[in-house]
């Protein structure tokens, strides 16, 4: 019997035996990489070592979706193999997923005093949705959809005439005594998978409007799946963000510090995948969502990432919405609704500028079942109207038209108006699926097809613009609010042409730039070194340490920059740690830190501000050869970073590690911690190190969840970069 051992593009691996199809490890949307290959979707799948990728920020065992194809489509439901605990994390998130949350504490989502018949019995609508189980007698349960089969003594299970085997890094399909594949368990993930775009110049976000991502489903095999970006005040609002979304922006030239919040309409897999990479690629963003889906979705990912609930909030900064009480975002005014769907799910409204928006999220629109559900008791008279009556007077709308029935059936939009659908664009489907002649159209994905909403700037544009830099710049996020006023008295705005000379090297240090729109570059003999686009910042350093400036800055683009002078920047930090910190970071900038930096597991993926902030609390350090930097059984102070030599890491009288250039000693707890040092920490030699106070190292990683979630998932022989391999496991079992 032969086997055939197929790797995915997405990640994982696909294995086909005579006896069936089975695969390792699930990355987001690996169903399209199947359906491409075989036309369908395995129904066994082996979860793999790790089920998270910390670096990706993205499930390594997402099978959701497999799950729907195998139910509804297949009628058959899939088998999960793994270690119990990971069967039980695999099968809660599915259950969260396709049956929705336990429990449903609506009346906290609504102004106080709301009477009850106004919110929603969404259990009822739910229950309504659930489809029945295979025999078709009763509505489903988890076991009608997926099977967890926990691996059997010596670590192994039934596969058809065959049997899986796990060794601690592979799977073995075997025959007999016979080995007829074999396969890691460790997870390579493929690039990101979308169309790449060659840009001219940075993105220009429109005062209002819409960028989006992609428009198709989560089972289209050439479509990007659905998401976009909602653009008010020229600052972006991600709204159910596609697995790599992150990439995605950066393939399309849209600078990600323009986007610093994101609206959850609900917890498939295909709206919120992208969810957590944006929460962790750099600082913490603002996440808009009810309390009701923000509790599923800390329930999907809190388990998969090892977190608990109060560690994995503090990954970002949730702002629980109240339904169809308005809020603002960027002066956009914003007001929630539930639809009708299989799982708590929200729509939103937005005004802005005597202009409006409307997503109506994944929804069931048809007035029918409407009626239906209120002959049925389903819901009462006051959501059948509610229901009923969605807001079509918006000046654009996105609506969605998946396949029902819990989706909006096409006919039911065919049926519009004429004056509705010059106004409506589709999502959550194919091109395809569009009828001809039906007046109806897809949402245009990419960047030169984003939809402008014309509008007038707001009075107060451009301060807000101006504040918005003050914002994202890290040099000034510990001043006082009362700080902005006197910004922006001493900035003034300039405008500057592509080519055009910024700064020069060996000039005088006498202005500080920071960018509000365009990009420039940092030379050195014509060698670029470092580029700046929205939100950074330069020039400081000359002006903090009076020194000639030490390259040239060049515009790549034309530009938009706040400038302050020498004088009006010493006045705005006076008082303030901005000049030590400046003058930390200039001396550690000098021992060429950044080179450090991608030469270390630890840092390597920092970004410019990352590498900035960390800089402003390293302290440089040199020891002789026997020296001890840290005792076996003190209180841990600082953790250690090796610029040069070698540092011993030793418990009682035997060395168990050896740690060179770019190895960074620590240990990193899911609550801020000391703790205690299992080993003291000595030079064999003459070191160059640099130390960072614990609990300042805890405050940069509260700012950059990303870096907090990679090193408190990596291996201590990794994140210390650790030569001598001798003693590796007691190691990591002492640490």
């Amino acid at each position: 019997m032969s086997v055939e051992v197929l790797q995915l593009s997405r990640g994982g691996t696909l294995i086909k035996t005579p006896t069936g199809t089975l695969q390792v490890g699930a990355p987001p949307e690996t169903i399209k990489d199947t359906m491409k290959i075989l036309g369908d979707v395995p129904d066994t799948f082996v979860i793999p070592n790790k089920m998270f990728s910390p670096e990706r920020g993205i499930s390594l065992a997402d099978i959701e979706f497999p799950t729907y194809f195998n139910f509804f489509v297949k009628r058959r439901p899939i088998k999960v193999i793994g270690y119990q605990s990971q069967v039980d994390t695999s099968l809660s998130v599915v259950s969260e997923a396709l049956l929705g949350p336990k429990t449903l504490h609506l009346s906290r989502e609504y102004p106080f005093g709301t009477p009850k018949e106004l919110i929603p019995n969404l259990r009822s609508e739910m229950e309504f949705l659930r489809p029945f189980c295979l025999t078709g007698n009763r509505r489903a349960e988890l076991q009608d959809m997926a099977i967890g089969i926990p691996w059997g003594p010596e670590n192994r299970v039934p596969f058809g005439a065959m049997a899986l085997e796990r060794t601690k890094d592979t799977l073995r399909v075997v025959d007999g005594r016979n080995i007829m594949a074999e396969v890691s368990l460790d997870i390579t993930l493929g690039e990101a998978q979308f169309s790449r775009f060659k840009a001219t110049k940075p993105f220009e976000p429109p005062l209002f409007g819409i960028t989006v991502i992609g428009s198709g489903s989560g089972f289209d095999t050439n479509e990007q799946t659905s998401g976009f970006i909602l653009w008010v005040n020229r600052r972006g609002i991600l709204v159910d963000p596609p697995v790599d979304t992150t990439y995605w922006l950066k393939s399309m030239d849209i600078n990600p510090g323009l986007i610093d919040d994101c609206i959850l309409s609900h917890c498939h897999a295909d709206h919120d995948s992208g969810i957590l990479q944006k929460l962790i690629e750099e600082k913490r963003i603002n996440l808009y969502t009810t309390e009701t889906v923000m509790e599923s979705f800390a329930r999907k990912y809190q388990s998969l990432t090892g977190l608990d609930y109060s560690a994995f909030m503090r990954l970002f900064n949730f702002h629980p919405v109240c339904v169809q009480v308005p809020i603002r975002i960027h002066g956009g005014e914003f007001r929630f609704f539930y639809t009708l769907h299989s799982i708590p799910t929200i729509g939103f409204e937005v005004y802005f500028q005597g202009k409006s928006f409307v997503h109506s999220a994944d929804t069931l629109y048809d007035p029918k079942t409407f009626r239906t559900l209120y002959e049925r008791g389903d819901v009462n008279k006051h959501r059948m109207i509610e229901l009923t009556n969605f807001p079509w007077h918006h000046s654009v709308i996105f609506h969605e038209a998946g396949i029902p029935p819990l989706h909006t059936p096409m006919q039911v939009l065919m049926d519009l108006p004429e004056s509705v659908k010059k106004r409506i664009y589709l999502v959550h489907l194919t091109e395809k699926a569009i009828p001809d002649g039906s007046g109806l159209r897809k949402a245009p994905d990419g960047r030169e097809e984003s939809i402008v909403i014309p509008v007038n700037a707001p009075p107060t544009n451009e301060a807000l613009e101006c504040l918005d830099v003050l914002n994202h710049i890290d040099l000034f996020s510990e001043l006082p609010i009362e700080k902005a006023r006197e910004f922006l008295t001493l900035i003034r705005i300039e405008y500057v042409n592509e080519g055009e000379s910024i700064i020069k090297k060996g000039g005088v240090g006498d202005k500080f730039y920071m960018v509000v729109s365009g990009r420039a570059s940092a030379r050195r003999e014509n060698n670029v070194f470092k580029t700046f686009s929205t939100n950074d910042y330069f020039g400081e350093t000359s002006m903090i340490l009076n020194l000639p400036r030490s390259s040239d800055v060049v515009a790549d683009t034309d530009m938009k920059l706040l400038v302050m002078d020498k004088y009006d920047f010493m006045y705005f930090i006076r008082g303030s740690e901005i000049a030590r910190h400046m003058k930390i970071i200039a001396h550690n900038r000098e021992f060429e830190t950044t080179t450090l930096f991608s030469q270390s597991f630890a840092f390597k993926g920092f970004t410019l501000a990352q590498q900035t902030q960390l800089q402003s609390i390293l302290n440089r350090n040199k020891v002789r050869k026997g020296e001890v930097i840290a005792e076996q059984g003190k209180t841990r102070t600082s953790f250690f970073l090796v610029e040069s030599g070698c540092l011993d890491l030793v418990i009682g009288n035997k060395n168990i590690a050896k740690v060179v250039r770019g190895g960074f000693v620590a240990k990193i707890f899911a609550v801020p911690h000391r703790g205690t040092s299992r080993f003291s920490v000595l030079a064999s030699e003459d070191t160059v190190y640099y130390s960072v106070d614990i609990m300042d190292f805890y405050r940069f990683l509260e700012k950059n969840p990303g870096v907090f979630l990679v090193m408190r998932h990596a291996r201590l022989r990794d994140l210390m970069q650790i030569t001598d391999k001798r003693n590796l496991k007691e190691t990591e079992n002492n640490d």
